[in-house]
């Protein structure tokens, strides 16, 4: 990991003129025993910001990159887009050639066309059964007739039956065969359809707008779709605004969250700085010799198309960031003074939900709670209060958390926070529910240290304080310090 500190003059300037960092201070201590002296060096706590980051490098890629390829197999006939060229959506890129699957249309039509007269003929022919079987109808009704009056033998009415059974036959059979003909002509269509589609995909077209950053085909030469389609060209949709994939060691990758700042380099431009957001962190980790990286995807905006796709970047990860803090280096968190003064000072850390009124208070400000919301957290706090004072006697519960008949100060601790997260998670709105959210993981990364001051009469004084923030050259100072103390870093003894 590698962070830096930019310092913010503004707010440095605030310090008092002679109160400088790297400032030597010189204290004889008569020890009765040796008689050595000390000498202390100390560094003042300014105001500055604090920058914790995790640099990476990656590749500069197009937001979207389309490849477009041929679904048919064929020669190239026209190329009518190249390297770097603008093109809009469905601009004419290329062309295959279209000889073959024209044919293929004016044959699939001719099918067509026949198929629809086989229609018309078969339409004919029912009218013919239609015919044959009314005149088969009255040939029957006049035996019949005959055959009551016994003027006609039996065998011609036998004939008469069977003639109009016939076309009864003849009329279905004539239905079906139409019925034939009229799939035909359905299948004829979709044919025909299908070979004007392939004769449209003879041109290639692009279905974006973008920049043609590759070109795989020429002129003359054959593409083969059998298996699967060839790409002729690569489109970036829109590179004014880029994405850079950064390779972020498994040891950093927990700090990094969507929606870092981010700064970057590439090699085409050293003296320039671009900026950058983080957009995914990619759960699909990378190994390779061992090493494990994630993916971290960072747009950033390319206005002037400076960046270009391929580009090498080196990035650098802003995890937390602090403006306008105290802050101390820290080599001082790690001295210890070689004869530690017998009095020494402490400040108490603050508990969580310790002082309800100053805990309402604390949420109304930095939540912008209204009267209403803060009058129902009052009264969720106050049967906090009673179910804690009555759960220290064992089997009862706070805020529906179990006590489980233990007094351990830890566990009741985090049982009160728990009942307390129940209560204000019902009160407080989604976008109030994030910050309080966040602010508990700000307060999280909140841990104790002790610094040695140096006072005016040259004699050292503990001071405990709480610490938030760190990067490779200082640490923020939440409580317990103000800027302008001078704070020991080094002690040497002659």
């Amino acid at each position: 990991m590698k962070s830096r500190t930019v310092p913010n003059l503004l707010k440095f300037t605030l310090i008092a003129v002679g109160v400088g960092i790297g400032l030597w201070f010189y204290v004889s201590d008569e020890d009765s025993d040796e008689g050595t002296a000390s000498t202390y060096t100390v560094k003042t706590a300014d105001l500055g910001t604090i920058q914790r980051s995790v640099s990476a490098s990656g590749s500069v890629r197009p937001l979207i990159t389309v490849d477009i390829g041929s679904q048919l197999s064929g020669q190239v006939a026209e190329m009518l887009a190249d390297y770097n060229d603008e093109v809009a959506e469905g601009q004419l890129l290329a062309r295959i050639d279209p000889q073959t699957f024209a044919t293929r249309v004016k044959q699939t039509e001719a099918e067509l066309a026949v198929a629809r007269a086989s229609v018309t003929v078969q339409q004919a022919a029912i009218t013919r059964a239609k015919a044959q079987l009314r005149e088969a109808e009255r040939t029957l009704a006049r035996q019949k007739d005959l055959e009551k009056s016994g003027n006609v033998s039996i065998s011609a009415l036998d004939t008469a039956e069977t003639a109009y059974t016939t076309a009864q036959a003849d009329v279905i059979s004539a239905e079906a065969q139409l019925d034939t003909a009229k799939a035909t002509v359905a299948q004829r269509e979709a044919a025909r359809d299908q070979a004007k589609i392939d004769l449209d995909r003879t041109e290639i077209r692009s279905p974006i707008n973008g920049t043609v950053i590759s070109r795989s085909v020429d002129v003359g030469q054959t593409v083969a779709a059998s298996l699967q389609a060839p790409t002729l060209f690569q489109l970036a949709q829109d590179l004014s605004e880029i994405q850079v994939e950064a390779n972020v060691d498994e040891a950093d990758i927990g700090t990094v969250q969507s929606g870092n700042r981010v700064s970057f380099s590439v090699d085409a431009f050293p003296d320039r700085v671009f900026g950058g957001v983080v957009k995914q962190v990619r759960l699909a980790p990378l190994e390779e010799s061992n090493v494990v990286t994630y993916t971290v995807v960072i747009t950033a905006s390319n206005s002037d198309r400076a960046l270009l796709p391929g580009m090498t970047a080196n990035v650098e990860i802003f995890t937390g960031e602090k403006n306008n803090v105290v802050r101390v280096a820290n080599e001082a968190l790690r001295y210890r003074p070689s004869n530690p003064p017998e009095t020494t000072g402490a400040i108490a850390a603050e508990r969580p939900g310790a002082g309800g009124g100053q805990l309402v208070g604390r949420l109304v400000s930095d939540l912008g709670l209204s009267d209403m919301q803060a009058a129902q957290v009052r009264t969720g706090l106050d049967k906090l209060r009673q179910q804690a004072t009555a759960g220290r006697s064992g089997g009862m519960t706070i805020g529906g958390v179990p006590n489980n008949g233990t007094n351990d100060r830890l566990q009741m601790r985090q049982r009160m926070e728990a009942a307390l997260d129940k209560v204000l998670k019902d009160i407080l709105t989604d976008e109030q529910w994030s910050s309080y959210e966040a602010g508990k993981t700000a307060r999280a990364a909140v841990r104790r240290a002790q610094l040695w001051l140096l006072r005016s009469d040259g004699q050292l004084e503990q001071a405990d304080v709480l610490l938030g923030l760190s990067d490779d050259e200082n640490t923020e100072v939440v409580r317990g310090l103000e800027a302008g103390a001078a704070v020991v870093v080094r002690e040497e003894r002659r």
